[in-house]
């Protein structure tokens, strides 16, 4: 009764946690249907459509109509004849609630896809409903090994198909409004220090698995204390969560992630991003401040507020640890203390590349 409490009270839609690549895949309209290129998959109208968003991933063209004709009538359906057109769905569109996904497809088959959904922080935990005509017990533990939330045996049951979605929508939709209480920020509605943590400890992992770079900026507003000082915390509350709101649309891309570390500190991590893109960023970030239609430049008393970024780089397949490119980043801020605030100080090694930083973790 407490976790269903919690959950009613909590945001109401994962849009609330305003994660960057979230804003970035809103589409113009609250329902985009994928029409395949050589099908016609009936579409109704958005009003008889329900809030449920469910994806069907499977390579045949009529089993794919049999759901829109048969799932059409209880949710939103978006549909995707291969693992490459799902994914690119999957990161361009609105997130889907639930997946239907078919095992045995060409080139990545649904096993595969469903690894890679696993491993994005803003996927996993969609769930996804395996649909296979294979039911041995091996390809049903690796289903459910590498994620999968059900199974089901080809030629599903309608009535049956539709409550096991809407059972695991339920459960996810209930997750992520606990999770949100948990790991969302009150004042910027932005991932909070906590949230921050957890991801960066995965994207770590996930870049070192791929050889991918992996850069952070750590962005401290600077003179907010004189300013909470001068003009009151109402003042300083408003100006916090708009400058919270503006920065929010700076990292875009799907795995990008912009949180608030508390203390006037926002941080940005850039997943499979090298140093140039990142000084690419820092730059962006540093230019909003100067622009006088930045949100912030429109507070009369806000006109003295600037800030410093503190970028640092990694390779997380060369060695070393998450915590050392946060300190990194950390320990940038805290020399501009001593040489200057309203500037970008960028740290000269690469985490894991450079003999002296890969070393300090052996």
């Amino acid at each position: 009764m407490l976790i269903e409490n919690l959950c009613n009270r909590a945001i109401t839609s994962i849009s609330d946690y305003k994660i960057v690549t979230f804003s970035c895949m809103i589409a113009n309209k609250a329902k985009v249907i994928y029409r395949m290129e050589k099908m016609e998959l009936p579409v109704k109208e958005l009003e008889q459509q329900t809030p449920f968003r469910v994806m069907v991933v499977d390579d045949n063209e009529i089993e794919l109509k049999l759901y829109a004709n048969g799932l059409d009538k209880h949710f939103t359906m978006v549909f995707a004849k291969s693992a490459n057109q799902a994914w690119d769905l999957l990161n361009r569109a609105p997130l889907p609630d639930a997946i239907i996904l078919d095992i045995m497809m060409p080139n990545e088959d649904g096993l595969a896809l469903c690894d890679r959904i696993k491993e994005n922080q803003f996927t996993r935990d969609i769930p996804i409903i395996f649909i296979s005509a294979l039911t041995g017990s091996t390809i049903k533990s690796q289903a459910f090994e590498i994620g999968g939330a059900d199974f089901i045996s080809k030629p599903p049951m309608l009535s049956e198909l539709v409550a096991r979605i809407r059972r695991h929508i339920s459960v996810y939709r209930k997750t992520k409004r606990l999770e949100s209480l948990i790991f969302i920020d009150p004042l910027t509605h932005l991932p909070n220090a906590s949230k921050f943590r957890e991801v960066l400890k995965q994207e770590w992992s996930r870049c070192a698995r791929y050889w991918h770079h992996l850069s952070l900026l750590l962005i401290r507003v600077d003179n907010m204390d004189q300013f909470r000082a001068k003009h009151g915390k109402d003042e300083y509350y408003s100006v916090t969560a708009s400058i919270a709101d503006d920065l929010s649309s700076v990292g875009c891309r799907p795995g990008d992630l912009f949180a608030s570390l508390g203390n006037d500190v926002f941080a940005l991590l850039l997943s499979d991003c090298s140093s140039k893109g990142a000084g690419i960023k820092a730059d962006e970030i540093m230019s909003r401040f100067n622009n006088p239609n930045f949100i912030l430049n429109q507070h009369v008393n806000a006109q003295d507020i600037t800030c410093t970024i503190g970028l640092a780089v990694a390779a997380p397949a060369g060695g070393g640890k998450h915590e050392q490119l946060f300190q990194m980043a950390d320990d940038l801020l805290f020399e501009s203390q001593q040489n200057g605030a309203g500037k970008v100080y960028k740290s000269e090694q690469i985490l894991g590349v450079d003999s002296h930083t890969s070393d300090s973790s052996k």
